[in-house]
C-alpha cells in the first residue's frame, strides 16, 4: 500500500468552458444558409439582383450567391466569437433561432417556392 503524497492535489477541478464560441459557430452557419436562400429567392424574383450576382459569366448568379453568403459567414463567425467568447450564452434560443433560419433558408432555395416569384 502506497502512502498518499501531500504535494498532490486531492482532486483536479476543471472549470467548464464558456459556450459562447460554440453558439457563435452555430448561429453564423445558420446565417450562411439563410443568406444563401434569400439571395437565391431574390435572384429568381428580380432580374437586377440576378445580374448583380453574376460575378462569373460561366457560373452565372450562383457565383454571387455563394460568394456573398460566404462573406456573411466568414465575417459573422469571428465577430460573434469575439463578442461571445467568454460568455455563457443560453444555447436553447440560439439553436431554435438557428433552426428557424436554416429552415427559412432551405425553403427559399426550394424551386417550387422561388419559381412562383420569377418575372
Amino acid at each position: 500500500m502506497m502512502a498518499e503524497r501531500s504535494d498532490m492535489p486531492a482532486e483536479i477541478v476543471q472549470e467548464p468552458l464558456p459556450d459562447g464560441p460554440g453558439a457563435a459557430a452555430i448561429f453564423s452557419a445558420a446565417l450562411f444558409v439563410f443568406v444563401l436562400g434569400l439571395l437565391t429567392f431574390l435572384a429568381a424574383a428580380a432580374e437586377g439582383v440576378s445580374d448583380w450576382l453574376n460575378f462569373q459569366d460561366r457560373v452565372g448568379p450562383l457565383s454571387g450567391k455563394t460568394t456573398m453568403a460566404g462573406v456573411v459567414w466568414i465575417v459573422s463567425w469571428p465577430l460573434l466569437h469575439l463578442a461571445w467568447r467568454k460568455r455563457e450564452i443560453p444555447l436553447t434560443p440560439v439553436v431554435v433561432l438557428s433552426a428557424a433560419l436554416i429552415l427559412a433558408g432551405a425553403l427559399l432555395m426550394f424551386p417550387p417556392i422561388f419559381q412562383r416569384f420569377e418575372p
